[in-house]
């Protein structure tokens, strides 16, 4: 790697190495994230001489933080079904919360807890993924940079009507994938969990 691309991938590591340890830690809990950060960081060393505009870098490495989030979700759901042969279920009742909320991640799951969580957020990653691009620039902005309305109708010199439109109609097309696909509920300790509808 000559100096300037490792220059530019310094920077790069620099400004969004603890976005993507952050962002990991809230989907997959902390002590998954530092390998996915490894793991994220590899990729984009090696993938930077693809991106042509770097104003799309904010989303383009979220895109990389997404996909290998859902990755090690996906693994880890499968890893702990073969390893107790149990698919999860529940007989509490659904529930209308969103699959993104703020929930705490805890130690403490069962396997088939464990699962049904991993495979939730492997599947409300998907449905990231498919939001429209204008929708999907704000609200990586939002969730991945935790950047405020204000915020991204600066960086994107968008009004903050619009920024906040976007943001909403991202949201509640998730919403409603998530409730046109998956059974949420909450398991005892409150944790929300999901698997997709048969």
């Amino acid at each position: 790697m000559s100096d300037e691309p490792a220059a530019e991938l310094s920077q790069i590591y620099e400004a969004y190495h603890g976005k993507v340890i952050a962002y990991a830690a809230k989907l997959l809990g902390r002590a998954e994230a530092d390998d996915i950060a490894q793991d994220v960081f590899v990729k984009i060393g090696r993938a930077l001489h693809t991106l042509e505009d770097r104003s799309k870098l904010t989303s383009w490495i979220y895109t990389i933080t997404l996909n290998t989030v859902r990755d090690a979700a996906r693994r880890r759901g499968s890893a702990t079904f073969r390893s107790t042969g149990v698919r999860p279920r529940s007989d509490e009742g659904e529930q209308d919360d969103p699959p993104f909320a703020d929930l705490p991640d805890t130690v403490s799951r069962t396997p088939e807890e464990a699962a049904t969580r991993n495979e939730m957020i492997a599947c409300y990653l998907d449905y990231v993924k498919q939001l429209p691009r204008a929708y999907y620039i704000v609200y990586a902005l939002s969730e991945f940079e935790e950047m405020s309305n204000e915020a991204i109708a600066r960086r994107l010199s968008l009004s903050l009507g619009t920024v906040k439109i976007r943001l909403h109609r991202a949201r509640a097309r998730l919403y409603e994938q998530f409730r046109r696909n998956c059974r949420c509920y909450h398991n005892v300790r409150g944790e929300l969990m999901g698997e997709p509808k048969t």
